[in-house]
Order: C-alpha cells, then structure tokens, then sequence
C-alpha cells in the first residue's frame, strides 16, 4: 500500500508542536550577538542549566578542541573556546535533545546525526581555513549541524511516509528532493528552515539551511555560511544536488588544507557522538 502523501500545511503544523529551545540556549544565542554582552552574564545562564553546562564542559574537554589544560567552569570555556564556540555547543546539545525527545534514536537516525556531526565540522573547518572570522566560522558549525535537521524531524515524526524515501535514496539519489516534494509538499532543506526559524535562529542561519540545495549561492550575508555547508556536503557525500559552480570561486582550499580538516574531524567524530548522544 503506498504510503499517504501530506501536504505542506501539516509538515507546518507538525514542527510548530516541536519542543523550543531551552531559555538558556535563546538566551545565549541573544547574548553572543550582542556587542555589549559579558562573560559574566553568558556565565550565569549556562550554570543556571545544570544538564547543559556538564555537557559543555565535557565537549570542550574532548580531543575535538585539543585544548592544553582541563577546563573546570564554564567561564574557563567562555575564555578558552570564545563565546561563539560555546554557544555552537549549547545549540548542539539542544538540538539533539530535542529530537530525541528522551527515547533512543533508531538505527536509521545514526547515519543521518553522523552526517550532521560532520558536516558542523567540515563546514566550521572550511570557513576558518577561508579565513571568514570567528563568527562566520561558529555560525558554519551550527549550519552544518542542522542543515539536515528537516530529514531527522521527517524521520521521526513521519516515519511511515520518510523511511522509504531514505532507502530509495540509496539507489536514486538525484531523485530524492523531488520525492520528499511529492510526498510532503516541502523538501528537508524547507523543513529544516522551518525548525529554525521556530528556535528563532539568526535569519542567516534560517536562510543557509534553507539553500543549502539550491542551484546558485545567495547574493546576501549568509552566502559563505551556504558555500560552506555546500562543499560539507559534498565531502560527507550526502549531496542530494550538484553544487553550484560559483562555489569553486567562492572556496578556494589547497587539496592539503581540505584533508587536514577531514582528517581532523573523522578522528573525533566518535567522540563528539558519544559525549552527545549519552
């Protein structure tokens, strides 16, 4: 029997019941944006979350970050790390906490969180190599990190309807955006936006999750963080599109440089994994 089609207005619907980001993570977020924020308040919002500043503390103590000391307080991690590395963390553990909603993931999910592990990697690798600053580089990391949040909302929330295209996209890749058009009336990147722009998410986060799939770069502020995201993709082989040919111009990395960052993050992948999936 084939599985019954959706339309757009209940894909709409469905990410509105999507639990929101936790005040701390907002509020963080508001606070790395703002010129006049202090460590000290950054500092009280996240210990204020107990849950979220053991898992910050764990991450930033991983071999991700390779730092030379421990770090025990949050406030060692605003120093060391920066702000907008902290606050990629805290969107990393809420997002994944989100999702789950307190259940294990299923074994479809894994491959789809690998992915995204990844590409928050590459993408925050490639925008530093590209020497873009350290807040397009933080932002390139939550872009990747979520720009298939759409495919593990679909998954989870439309299973039935999702799993198939999944496993026909093994055989038909170039065919999978059109299905998810025809069986939901949106696609993942669509999705994806739609979550975002519920977390309330900078708009040029929404934007490059939006056209990481797109035929051309957009010709607006999150241009890089799409150019970045694009080559993640296609170097976590998941690229559903051929990329566009301006991002050869846009991301220009010696074949040395893309290895060193691949190689840099395929060796703590697991670890990262753990620490947040745990």
């Amino acid at each position: 029997m084939p599985a019954i089609l959706l339309s757009r207005r209940e894909v709409e619907t469905a990410v509105k019941t999507l639990q929101p980001l936790p005040r701390a993570v907002t509020r963080l977020l508001e606070l790395t944006d703002s010129e006049t924020a202090t460590i000290e308040q950054m500092e009280r919002v996240i210990n204020a979350e107990p849950v979220l500043c053991g898992k910050i503390l764990q991450v930033a103590n991983s071999a991700y970050y390779g730092l030379a000391r421990q770090v025990n307080s949050i406030r060692s991690a605003l120093i060391l790390l920066g702000a907008h590395t902290v606050r990629g963390i805290a969107l990393s553990v809420a997002a994944v906490a989100a999702l789950r909603t307190g259940r294990a993931a299923c074994e479809t999910e894994y491959p789809l969180w690998r992915h995204a592990f990844l590409c928050a990697g590459y993408a925050q690798g490639i925008a530093q190599a590209s020497r873009w600053g350290v807040r397009t580089a933080e932002d390139a990391y939550i872009a990747g990190l979520l720009h298939d949040i759409g495919s593990l909302f679909l998954l989870t929330r439309f299973p039935a309807q999702y799993r198939p295209l999944l496993e026909q996209a093994e055989r038909e890749p170039e065919q999978f955006l059109e299905r998810e058009l025809h069986t939901f009336g949106c696609d993942h990147a669509d999705v994806g936006a739609m979550i975002a722009d519920h977390w309330r998410l900078p708009e040029r986060i929404v934007q490059a999750i939006a056209s990481h799939h797109a035929p051309f770069l957009p010709d607006d502020e999150s241009q890089r963080l799409v150019a970045a995201v694009m080559l993640a993709d296609v170097w976590g082989q998941e690229s559903f599109s051929p990329p566009p040919q301006e991002l050869a111009t846009q991301v220009r990395l010696s074949e040395e440089t893309a290895l060193q960052i691949r190689q840099r993050v395929e060796e703590h992948l697991e670890t990262i994994s753990q620490i947040l999936f745990s």
